[in-house]
C-alpha cells in the first residue's frame, strides 16, 4: 500500500518537472503494488532519477538536511547498531551527540520509522538525506567492517600447505615425513576458523579412496575448500571424537555430540555428527554462534501477503503450528523470530530443544539430554506440568515427539514445532505415519508454515537485464512478459565475486481451516488436501520466490538451483 510520504515525494518531483505524467503514474503504480521495493529504488531504478534529484527533494519536501555522505563525517562507532538499523530500517547512523541520533535516509524519513527508532534507540532521532551511490558505497564499508571482525581471529596454519588439489603429492608428502607439521588439534582447530572466517555454517569431513575431503556449507552451497592427505584421516577424526564426546572405539555406527569452544573474542556451539562409510567415518560439525540474538519476525523474508497470515496463526490461542522444510532451511531461526513476536510477560514460555541454539530472556529453556534419559517426550509431560501457555518443541521426528505435540495442543496451549519435509501437504500424512492419529491432529493443527532458504542478490554490485524467452520457459515462467528486466550479481569486492550476499527465505504457508480438518480426519490425499486448499487461496513456494525474482531480490539462477 502506498504511503503518504511516498505520494508527497511524487508530487514534489512532479510539481518541479522531474517526472512527468507517465512517469508519475507508474512511480504510484508502482508503490502500491504488494511486496513494492522501496520508495527511492523505485525512483532511481525504474523511473530513472538521479538519485542527487532524488536526495535533494527528500531534504526540501521534508525539510530536514541534505548531507553530502561520506567516511570522515561518520563519527558513531558502534557496530551492532550500524547492522541493526541497516537490516531493520534500510537507514544508516551516523553521528551520536547526547541524546541525539543522527541517522542517514535514501528513502523519506516515514513517521512510522521514526517512531520506531525512537522507541528502539531511546534516543531523539535526526533523519538526514543522502545520494543512494554514496549511501551504498559507505555500507559496503560497513560491511567489510563486520566481516573483518570474523577475519581477526588469528589462524594457526596454511591449510593449502597440505592441499593436494594446490600442492604436488610429493611437496605435501615431504612435510608430512618432515614432522614440521602441527598436531591434529591445530588442523581441526584451523579448518573450523577458515569455516568461520568464510561464513560456513557446517563442515564435512569426508573420506575418499585417496584423500580426506573438507568441504563447506556457505549459504547452503556447498564448496570443495580442501583436499587433504589420507594419511591424516585417523587423527583427525579422533580429535572430534575426543572433542564431541563420542565413543572413541565405535566406528560402525552413527554417532551425535556437541562441545563448546572459543576463537578470538567469539563463542561457539559445535554440534559433531558421525556416519559409517565404506571407506570410513564421515564427520559433520554444524558451527552454532552463542548469544545470538533472536531475530525480528520481519527479517524473515516473509512477503506481506504471507506476514499477515503468519500473524493470523500467531493469533490463534492454542493449537499446533508446524514450521516445515528441508534440512538447514532455518526453520529454527524462524520459531524464535516467531516467539520473539510473541513474547509477553505475561505469557509462560518454555522451549524444548536438542540444542539450545539462541537464548531466550523471556523464556525458559529446557535442553534435550537422551544419555539422562531427558528425551522430548519426556521434556514435554514435564513442561505440561508448569502450565504454559507457549511451548516450542524442537522437532517432531518420531511417534513420541508428535504424540507429545499433538496432546499438548489438545489441552488448549499453543504449540510450535519443526518437521523435515519438502512442502506443506506432505507435512499431514508425514505427521500421520509417525503415528499421530487423525483424530488428534485435524482438531489441533492450526496451520503450517514451509520454507526453503536462498542466496540473495548482492545490492552492492546488482544489475538488471532482460532475460531470454528460452531462460523464462526453463524456470517454468514462461507466463512472464517478454519485455520484463530480471537481475543478477555482476560480482565485486564485497560479495567475494559470485553477485550473492547472504540469505532470505521463500515460503508457502498452509491455514488450516474447517474443511481441511475434515480431509485431514479422513485421511485425504495431499492432493485433494492441496485441491480444497488452493481454492481457498493457498499458494505454492514456487510463487512466492517468483514474485522475489522479479523484485530482484534473488536471482534466476538461484531460482532454478533451489527449485527446479
Amino acid at each position: 500500500m502506498i504511503r503518504d510520504e511516498d505520494i508527497r515525494i511524487s508530487k514534489f518531483l512532479f510539481s518541479k518537472g522531474y517526472i512527468d505524467k507517465v512517469k508519475f503514474d507508474k512511480f504510484n503504480r508502482m508503490t502500491g503494488e504488494a511486496n513494492a521495493k522501496q520508495c527511492a529504488e523505485i525512483l532511481i531504478d525504474a523511473i530513472g532519477v538521479n538519485d542527487e534529484i532524488v536526495a535533494t527533494a527528500i531534504s526540501e519536501e521534508f525539510k530536514i538536511p541534505y548531507v553530502n555522505l561520506s567516511t570522515s563525517i561518520i563519527t558513531l562507532n558502534n557496530p551492532s547498531l550500524k547492522e541493526e538499523f541497516l537490516k531493520k530500517y534500510q537507514a544508516l547512523p551516523i553521528i551520536r551527540s547526547g541524546v541525539e541520533l543522527t541517522v542517514a535516509f535514501v528513502n523519506p524519513p516515514y513517521k512510522d520509522i521514526l517512531d520506531e527508532m525512537r522507541r528502539d534507540a531511546k534516543v531523539f532521532v535526526v533523519p538526514v538525506a543522502v545520494r543512494r551511490s554514496a549511501f551504498d558505497s559507505i555500507t559496503r564499508k560497513v560491511h567489510i567492517e563486520e566481516v573483518d571482525e570474523y577475519q581477526q581471529i588469528q589462524s594457526k596454519f596454511q591449510l593449502d600447505a597440505i592441499d593436494t588439489r594446490k600442492r604436488s603429492k610429493e611437496k605435501v608428502n615431504e612435510l608430512l615425513n618432515s614432522g614440521k607439521l602441527p598436531n591434529a588439534d591445530v588442523l581441526v582447530d584451523e579448518i573450523i576458523i577458515t569455516a568461520v572466517k568464510s561464513g560456513a555454517t557446517d563442515i564435512y569431513f569426508e573420506p575418499m579412496e585417496h584423500e580426506f575431503r573438507i568441504r563447506y556449507n556457505i549459504d547452503s552451497v556447498l564448496e570443495h575448500s580442501f583436499s587433504l592427505p589420507k594419511e591424516l584421516t585417523e587423527s583427525l577424526c579422533n580429535v572430534m571424537r575426543s572433542r564431541g564426546s563420542l565413543n572413541m572405539f565405535e566406528k560402525k555406527k552413527a554417532q551425535d555430540g556437541r562441545y563448546s569452544t572459543k576463537y578470538g573474542k567469539f563463542q561457539f556451539d559445535m554440534r559433531v555428527n558421525t556416519l559409517p562409510t565404506v571407506e570410513g567415518e564421515r564427520f559433520s560439525i554444524r558451527i552454532l554462534k552463542k548469544n545470538n540474538r533472536a531475530v525480528d519476525i520481519n527479517e524473515i523474508g516473509f512477503s506481506a501477503e504471507n506476514l499477515s497470515l503468519v500473524r493470523y496463526l500467531l493469533s490463534r490461542p492454542s493449537g499446533l503450528l508446524v514450521i516445515a522444510g528441508p534440512s538447514a532451511a532455518g526453520k529454527t531461526t524462524t520459531v524464535y523470530g516467531l516467539m520473539n513476536e510473541l513474547k509477553d510477560s505475561q505469557k509462560n514460555i518454555i522451549t524444548v530443544e536438542n540444542p539450545v541454539e539462541y537464548r531466550l530472556e523471556f523464556a525458559s529453556q529446557v535442553q534435550v539430554d537422551v544419555e539422562q534419559k531427558l528425551d522430548y517426550a519426556t521434556s514435554m509431560r514435564a513442561v505440561l506440568k508448569q502450565q504454559p501457555d507457549l511451548i516450542f518443541l524442537g522437532e517432531i521426528h518420531d511417534a513420541a515427539a508428535g504424540n507429545a505435540a499433538a496432546e499438548a495442543a489438545l489441552t488448549g496451549i499453543m504449540v510450535v514445532t519443526t518437521i523435515l519435509s519438502g512442502d506443506a501437504m506432505s507435512c499431514i500424512p508425514r505427521m500421520t505415519n509417525f503415528g499421530i492419529p487423525p483424530s488428534w491432529l485435524a482438531p489441533t493443527l492450526n496451520g503450517i508454515i514451509y520454507q526453503q532458504l536462498v542466496r540473495k542478490i548482492c545490492t552492492h554490485c546488482k544489475e538488471s537485464y532482460k532475460p531470454t524467452k528460452h531462460m523464462l520457459n526453463a524456470a517454468g515462467l514462461n507466463q512472464l512478459e517478454d519485455s520484463i528486466m530480471l537481475y543478477r550479481g555482476a560480482g565485486c569486492e564485497v560479495c567475494g565475486g559470485d553477485g550473492y550476499l547472504g540469505r532470505t527465505a521463500i515460503h508457502e504457508i498452509l491455514i488450516v481451516d474447517e474443511e481441511l480438518k475434515d480431509l485431514i480426519f479422513h485421511q485425504a490425499s495431499p492432493v485433494k488436501l492441496k485441491e480444497a486448499a488452493t481454492k481457498k487461496g493457498f499458494e505454492s513456494i514456487r510463487f512466492d520466490a517468483a514474485k522475489k525474482l522479479v523484485s530482484g531480490v534473488i536471482a534466476l539462477e538461484e531460482y532454478l538451483r533451489v527449485l527446479g
